[in-house]
């Protein structure tokens, strides 16, 4: 690469950090092609460089956080991947809610229509509201609906982390319900009855 060297980019953002604005172009221009990489890795043309500009204003929002010292690209790189990884789990979220239901689906083994009916309606009213989450909340919901046994206990950060997200739920879900006791029987299928 014929850009600045990995000094010179830590120089750079410690700069930045430090409020010197005159680094940002120089930093910009070195970072903004590897964010682009590491999304196109991922995703198409157009949301890889959704996710690009995602990362570099998440990068430049942050400047202040970054500890002077350290090297920029793990954290940079850090940055890239969650912001790829949030604009491909919103193209999955949206392609899940647009998706049609198969006719299988609506059927179940009992033969009941009305049951089948009921049970995509709650789908489609749990998967409208986990779109409506911001990522860390529905990540956090389904890293605890997928319950990895082996996972060991879940740190108190995470614990509220989910305490929250499943409030938020809650409260998305009661603006989406259009039965009266539809929220109750979501919310009992995904926290487990709790």
């Amino acid at each position: 690469m014929g850009g600045p060297s990995e000094a010179e980019l830590d120089d750079l953002m410690d700069r930045l950090a430090d409020g010197d604005r005159a680094a940002f172009a120089p930093l910009f221009a070195a970072l903004y092609p590897r964010a682009i990489a590491v999304a196109r890795r991922r995703l198409d043309d157009a949301l890889a460089e959704d996710a690009a500009q995602r990362t570099m204003s998440a990068l430049f929002a942050r400047a202040a956080e970054f500890a002077p010292g350290r090297p920029v690209l793990p954290w940079f790189y850090a940055i890239a991947a969650n912001e790829t990884h949030a604009v491909a789990r919103k193209v999955r979220l949206a392609e899940r809610r647009e998706a049609p239901a198969s006719s299988a689906s609506l059927v179940p083994a009992e033969g009941d229509p009305e049951r089948a009916l009921a049970s995509a309606e709650t789908r489609a009213l749990v998967r409208e509201a986990v779109a409506a989450l911001d990522p860390l909340a529905a990540a956090a919901i389904e890293a605890q609906l997928a319950g990895a046994p082996d996972a060991g206990p879940r740190s108190p950060a995470l614990r509220k982390r989910v305490s929250r997200a499943y409030a938020r739920l809650r409260s998305l879900l009661a603006g989406l319900d259009r039965t009266p006791d539809a929220e109750e029987r979501v919310l009992d299928r995904t926290e487990g009855g709790s």
